[in-house]
């Protein structure tokens, strides 16, 4: 069992939601972004780190734009791992990390090789945005991952028809599934709640046990305390990273940018909680 089926788990059992924040590794450089995702440790069970990537096909401006300060930075997949290895190493976290990512940066770094580097640092869990059901890398991903106990987490959208949801179920089942609560780029609309508790809905038509987290458009507390009462999680990305590009445009660095950021993520994650 992997460390992100333990955690959802105990927040079942104990009637508690897991608040999950995204950030683009990197972004806007190197210190910077340690020193933000050490402060959200504080405030997120999961923090997912985005692996900058300029030709990704779902992600709105404003990611889009973060990973573009990321890259001009210098950041890649190498560094992403070294980062996170350091901030668990420097923090002591128990928060969980996950890395999402495209098929074509882990293709271009060797899929075994992202497998045991994801192993080496400890990393919880993987998101491949592009991945396509049963293709050759995904079978290897699933296997490798799971071998290590890293969770693999599928993507399944409104657009998606059953039959992706039931072998998405069957793919995940060391990890949870990201529910998104509209067809359509990170972050472009607010979340659609009919949407979620449909989407919900129809995953529970085959199980009752698998995880589910929501994201795309959840972005103040009060759409997180309402997306909380029908999901096990709730995912806030665009708008942390909004956070992150505002404080840049402020020109505040490193430890300052870091209380900034962070400031936002604690409000952002009571909703869960109230």
């Amino acid at each position: 069992m992997s460390k992100l089926n333990n955690l959802f788990n105990e927040a079942k059992k104990n009637k508690k939601k897991i608040f999950i924040g995204f950030v683009t590794s990197g972004d806007p450089d190197y210190k910077s972004s340690k020193e933000i995702i050490k402060e959200m440790t504080k405030s997120c069970q999961i923090i997912e780190a985005g692996i900058s990537f300029n030709t990704s096909t779902s992600d709105s401006p404003i990611i889009m734009e973060a990973n573009d300060r990321a890259i001009n930075s210098g950041m890649n997949m190498k560094k992403t791992f070294k980062l996170i290895k350091e901030v668990k190493r420097e923090t002591k976290t128990n928060t969980c990390f996950v890395i999402m990512t495209y098929l074509n940066p882990v293709k271009i770094f060797g899929v075994k090789k992202f497998i045991n580097q994801c192993s080496f640092v400890g990393i919880d869990g993987v998101i491949i945005v592009d991945s396509n059901l049963n293709s050759p890398e995904e079978k290897i991903l699933i296997n490798g991952l799971s071998k290590n106990k890293i969770g693999y987490i599928k993507i399944i959208s409104p657009t998606n028809d059953d039959e992706f949801i039931k072998q998405s179920i069957k793919n995940c089942r060391d990890s949870w599934l990201y529910i998104t609560s509209y067809f359509g780029l990170t972050g472009s609309k607010n979340v659609n709640i009919n949407n979620v508790k449909t989407m919900i809905k129809r995953v529970r038509k085959y199980s009752k046990e698998i995880p589910v987290a929501v994201g795309f458009g959840v972005k103040t507390p009060s759409q997180v305390k309402q997306v909380s009462r029908y999901a096990d999680g709730v995912i806030c990305g665009s708008t942390i990273v909004n956070k992150v590009a505002e404080g840049h445009k402020n020109r505040l660095k490193s430890k300052k940018l870091a209380t900034f950021v962070s400031s936002y993520v604690k409000k952002l994650a009571k909703g869960v909680k109230k």
